[in-house]
């Protein structure tokens, strides 16, 4: 669901659209900063704090043209070393649960128990970094830029009807999928880039929903799924990497660690290759406003 109040979007400009949607995505991140403080256990938090500080940076960008490049890029890079710390500590999460899947902690040699062991050191330090950011104000100082910004009236020069905006916003989202959407299984930069421009497609159609019709709108269920596959095969495609890279792993350790993943992948793939054959064969109350996701998948 995008984040604010319900809006009269038909006939209103994008101007206080937007306005009203970051002033609820500002007020969302400053509930959500202190339970990251209050409780180092409480992971729901950081994943709120993650989401919120994402959706912030995406209406920025998706609103640029219309609340000044300028200014909306400053407040963008001002919360860019918070929106890295949360994506740092939260892949590091997800990369000892995938590992722990194909070496169960304490049951596998002493030198990939050692190896996690680090690992595990490595995600308590990004915890602790994140915390530090917190503490010492980086988002306090993000927030106050994105209120600067806000105090100020739109340039009615700038400003354009929702509905029209939304429809090309949301247009060239899809541009960029299917620019993207000829990656092969075994190319993992490019179904990374795939996995961003869905990513984008996704959060745009969210931020925009109010004020477009049902048939755009309806794209941000597929593209959110096709997303999620894609990140599943980027979080082992990750794996992958840091284990080919790892210096304390013994060579027989490694293969087994590169077999497993291996597996894992087959599996992943799998599921996203039916997730595209999904949204190439959609229900007929779905049907209409997928062609750019029907499009992808034949490809």
């Amino acid at each position: 669901m995008s984040p604010g109040p319900a809006l009269a979007t038909t006939t209103g400009t994008v101007g206080p659209f937007l306005v009203a949607k970051l002033r609820a995505l500002d007020a969302r991140l400053g509930e959500v900063a202190p339970r990251v403080l209050e409780s180092a256990g409480d992971e729901d938090a950081v994943h709120d704090l993650r989401v919120a500080l994402r959706r912030t940076r995406t209406v920025l960008e998706v609103g640029r043209r219309v609340l000044g490049r300028f200014h909306a890029d400053e407040v963008r890079r001002a919360m860019r070393a918070l929106m890295r710390a949360t994506g740092d500590l939260r892949d590091e999460e997800v990369f000892l649960e995938l590992v722990a899947s194909i070496a169960p902690p304490d049951a596998g040699p002493p030198d990939v128990q050692a190896w996690v062991d680090a690992r595990r050191r490595r995600e308590r330090h990004l915890r602790g970094e994140l915390a530090r950011l917190l503490h010492s104000g980086e988002l306090d100082r993000g927030r106050a830029l994105l209120d600067a910004l806000l105090a100020f009236r739109v340039d009615p020069a700038h400003d354009r009807r929702v509905t029209k905006f939304a429809r090309r916003a949301v247009d060239r989202a899809r541009r960029k999928v299917d620019r993207r959407s000829d990656a092969q299984p075994d190319d993992p930069d490019a179904l990374h880039r795939l996995r961003i421009a869905y990513k984008r497609l996704r959060y745009t159609v969210e931020t925009l929903a109010d004020s477009l019709p049902d048939d755009l709108a309806a794209l941000a269920q597929p593209a959110s799924r096709l997303q999620s596959r894609l990140g599943d095969l980027h979080d082992v495609d990750i794996a992958v990497g840091r284990v080919r890279r790892a210096r304390t792993l013994s060579s027989a350790s490694r293969a087994e660690l590169l077999a497993g993943l291996a597996s894992v992948r087959d599996v992943r793939l799998a599921a996203y290759l039916r997730e595209l054959g999904a949204a190439a064969s959609p229900p007929p109350a779905q049907a209409v406003g997928t062609d750019s996701l029907r499009k992808t998948s034949t490809r």
